[in-house]
């Protein structure tokens, strides 16, 4: 039999540690949870052991403790967010079907030692899984020990046989004791001997043996006079070390190895268990199912699925109904449409007929109560018809998206399953091509399509209330909501790109990057894979001689940080940094979005609304919002998009919105008065940080502030602040000192929201748009100080996401309403902009401004500037 211990605390830790804090929609956190039922499924699949059983330590002393009062003396608690998960590992491993231990007055340790033992006896191997370097001592007689190091959040596995450990040590396992009896081991507070460390006593356990033998040989030459000194004053310490190290082989055990039932999971209990822990990943791994009774009862309430006869049967049955869940395949060959407990379903026969055309038209004109799940695609479909839909009723995706903003995604069957704790049938059944067909399985599509509108019914009955109960009722309605169509047809329009010119660019780009390979080499003098960073790491740190800044476990750093410290040693450290620019820019950008301009000599960028916890758009396929702008070869880029024949480019960002935010929200006269007075708020600020009159103010002084006015956002430390602008850190703080000297609103906002945070456990925008942050209960520095960091910008920049999306649905129903041809194309960060008609240039530009700095009145305005050209460089510079 192949019996596999693991030490249960030790792998939970590094679960804990590995994995970023994670909570359910109950608030309950999962992340270690999660983190060590992948480890668990991961050692399963790669050892394929017999038995598994999990050990854990006891929440009480040990014989140890009695022995030596300060063991362990040094270690801090268990961190709240992880005891908290403790019961739920316990519920787990029950579910797994895999035994847990645990004795008290012994520890885990002495538990892998003596299930090994008994494993050993009984002709058994057994593999220990642990991080703790004590259980080495066990390897051996059919034992191997899989241990497991963490170094920069990666955990990484080891197995270590008796010949491996010799190669490694010089000695036997049983030994390590011996070592560690003699150097101590701090996260134990073993003391050891005082002043012999891990060098030192490795070279004496490899020389003698045991640390009897050191005693005994405590006169030989090798010993050095020092060595022999601590050594002597040590030994009692020593002695009662080797004690506290040697780990127990004969604990009396409720459950011997003889007695381990075989691992039988409850697959009931587990799918449940990982339903509530919103698992899906697991229970798709393991291929688990909702027991038969939920099956049964999945749409909770019955509800008859009829195939329509036509368009006309289908808008008849929900004339004047004022709940209709929509459900269809994102291309529209499709539709079931749920009214009370009946879902019509029509398909495929009449798609791209005149007919399907006039259907659509009407069943989206706005006068039927649509409610679907994440409804964008079917408006983007709508638009491939030349169909303009009106806004939808509700959308449960949205709804989901705003009450848990951190989600990993909004999926109709991901929703599903956290919220009504339902395994649906995939949307993969209807979205195929022919999945209407008769050989595609029409049957299926057709019932996936009414369960899934069944499950969007029940979402919407739970998911609208909690809206208007959480305050979020006009952020939904006013903002959100409206916003899809707006995203919609942003997507469909696309950004028109001059593949030409691109194509140039990145011929110039080559050239400069052929130039560079050849300089980078004869500065090297020899030729070498510039790309590869330890070959770069060998070039400048043992070739060069260049001084090193950083080291990885993989060797030299050579990240742009590491380059910039290096720029005055050698030239080759400037054409590297270059050249790395331009690659990037030929890779990511031109050969990039060269793969992405349409047929029609457009780029449709796909704009995502619900992905990031503060509410701030992004787009992907490209991501139009990272185009460089400060480099003067990136910026050259915004060159290749240009408005179309006939047409320019209307650019208008807003000015210092997030300033103008935490002005209006800390309510600070000082900030809000600058504003008013229209002049240059960071200069306005160096003058009052400063203590000198404004015309007195250096650009030098003007870009700290600056850099204070933006960072204090964010909180930025005194540390990095003095990497941002190349002051000390002791200048550094004395700039935020006397920034929130000045700005005292600024300064008591800050302390308010960390307080009102830590109380609620989350943080809202002006527009109600909540942000959770259970970081802030961390006992961990590092979790905690993020949190905090949230929880000042999450409002400023949310509320300001807020702003730009209230500006976008204003311009967007104002051009319809004005039949302006002028069309919003993109939105980067606080900047929209229009392609329009030459024609329509000063009314438009007009018309963004208005919109843009109408979106919300803040005691410090708005302010928008536009500005226009035939490309997006000319219009925006």
């Amino acid at each position: 039999m192949k019996l596999m211990v693991i030490d249960g605390n030790s792998m939970l830790n590094r679960a804990f540690y590995g994995v970023r804090l994670m909570n359910n929609h109950e608030g309950l956190f999962t992340n270690a949870v999660y983190g060590f039922v992948a480890t668990m499924l991961k050692l399963q699949g790669e050892h394929a052991p017999d038995r598994i059983v999990v050990c854990f330590d006891v929440r009480e002393k040990t014989f140890r403790h009695k022995e030596y009062e300060a063991y362990k003396g040094t270690r801090k608690g268990m961190p709240d967010e992880l005891a908290q998960q403790l019961p739920l590992i316990r519920e787990v491993l029950d579910a797994m079907g895999i035994p847990r231990m645990e004795k008290p007055g012994f520890e885990a340790d002495d538990l892998l030692g003596t299930l090994s033992r008994q494993a050993n006896e009984r002709g058994d191997t057994c593999m220990l899984v642990t991080g703790d370097k004590d259980s080495l001592q066990l390897i051996g007689g059919g034992t191997t020990v899989l241990l497991a190091v963490t170094r920069r959040g990666q955990t990484t596995t080891t197995e270590y046989t008796t010949e491996v450990f010799r190669e490694q040590y010089g000695f036997d396992p049983i030994h390590m004791i011996d070592l560690k009896a003699l150097m101590g081991d701090t996260s134990d507070n073993i003391p050891g001997v005082p002043g012999i460390g891990e060098k030192t006593a490795m070279g004496l356990i490899q020389k003698f043996g045991t640390v009897q033998a050191v005693y005994d040989n405590i006169d030989d030459p090798f010993i050095k006079k020092g060595q022999r000194t601590r050594l002597l004053e040590g030994r009692e310490s020593a002695e009662q070390s080797l004690h506290l190290v040697t780990i127990v082989r004969d604990v009396p055990l409720e459950t011997n190895v003889a007695d381990l039932p075989p691992m039988q999971m409850d697959e009931e209990a587990l799918y449940n268990l990982f339903t509530r822990l919103e698992f899906k990943n697991f229970i798709t791994r393991l291929n688990l199912h909702a027991p038969e009774a939920v099956q049964q009862a999945a749409p909770e309430k019955s509800i008859t699925c009829v195939a329509a006869e036509s368009g006309e049967q289908l808008l008849a049955a929900i004339e004047g109904k004022d709940r209709i869940v929509l459900t269809a395949p994102q291309s529209l060959s499709a539709l079931c449409v749920l009214v009370d407990d009946t879902a019509y379903l029509l398909s495929a026969d009449q798609v791209g007929t005149q007919a399907w055309h006039a259907l659509l038209e009407q069943l989206f004109s706005g006068a039927y109560p649509l409610i679907v799940h994440d409804g964008k695609p079917y408006l983007t479909a709508l638009l491939e018809e030349g169909i303009e839909a009106a806004d939808f009723a509700f959308d449960t995706a949205l709804g989901a998206y705003l009450l848990n903003p951190t989600e990993n995604g909004y999926g109709l069957e991901k929703t599903a399953l956290g919220y009504l704790s339902r395994e649906l049938p995939p949307a993969s059944d209807y979205e195929a091509d022919d999945a209407f067909s008769p050989l595609g399985g029409a049957e299926t599509a057709g019932q996936t399509l009414c369960a899934h509108a069944a499950a969007v019914a029940q979402l919407e009955e739970i998911i609208r209330p909690k809206i208007d109960e959480e305050g979020m009722h006009e952020l939904y309605y006013d903002i959100e909501l409206p916003l899809e169509i707006v995203l919609a047809s942003m997507q469909h329009d696309g950004f028109q790109a001059d593949a030409d010119a691109l194509r140039t660019f990145g011929e110039t780009l080559t050239t400069r990057i052929d130039e560079l390979t050849t300089q980078i080499y004869e500065q090297a003098g020899r030729e070498f894979n510039i790309n590869s960073t330890k070959t770069l790491g060998t070039i400048l740190f043992d070739e060069l001689g260049l001084p090193v800044i950083k080291k990885t476990k993989n060797g030299y750093s050579t990240n742009i940080d590491v380059l910039e410290a290096l720029q005055g040693y050698h030239p080759i450290v400037g054409m590297v940094i270059e050249y790395r620019q331009l690659t990037k820019l030929r890779s990511t950008y031109v050969d990039g979005l060269l793969k992405v301009i349409a047929d029609d000599g457009r780029i449709h960028s796909t704009f995502q609304q619900m992905v990031t916890a503060t509410g701030r758009l992004s787009s992907v396929n490209p991501n139009l919002q990272n185009i460089p702008v400060r480099q003067e070869l990136g910026s050259e880029l915004r060159h290749m998009f240009a408005a179309k024949d006939g047409c320019v480019l209307v650019d208008a960002d807003y000015s210092q919105i997030e300033l103008r935010v935490l002005a209006h929200i800390a309510d600070d006269k000082t900030m809000i008065d600058a504003f008013h007075s229209g002049m240059d708020i960071h200069a306005v600020t160096a003058s009052q940080v400063f203590h000198v009159p404004l015309d007195e103010v250096t650009p030098s002084m003007r870009r700290s502030s600056k850099a204070v006015n933006f960072g204090i956002v964010y909180g930025i430390s005194a540390f990095s602040l003095a990497n941002d602008i190349g002051v000390s850190v002791k200048q550094a703080g004395e700039y935020i000192d006397n920034y929130l000297a000045v700005y005292h609103g600024v300064r008591d906002y800050m302390e308010r929201i960390k307080q009102q945070a830590k109380e609620d456990g989350y943080v809202c925008s002006m527009f109600g748009r909540r942000r959770y942050l259970p970081e802030l209960k961390s006992k961990n520095f590092n979790i905690r100080s993020f949190g905090e960091r949230a929880a000042l910008n999450t409002p400023i920049q949310g509320t300001a996401a807020d702003i730009i999306k209230i500006a976008m649905v204003r311009v967007y129903r104002r051009l319809k309403k004005e039949q302006l041809r002028s069309r919003l194309i993109l939105q980067v960060h606080d900047e929209l902009i229009l392609e329009t008609p030459e024609d329509e240039i000063e009314i438009a530009a007009k018309l963004l401004k208005e919109e843009m700095e109408a979106a919300c009145a803040l005691a410090a305005p708005l302010r928008a500037d536009a500005a226009w050209g035939r490309d997006w460089y000319a219009a925006k510079g």
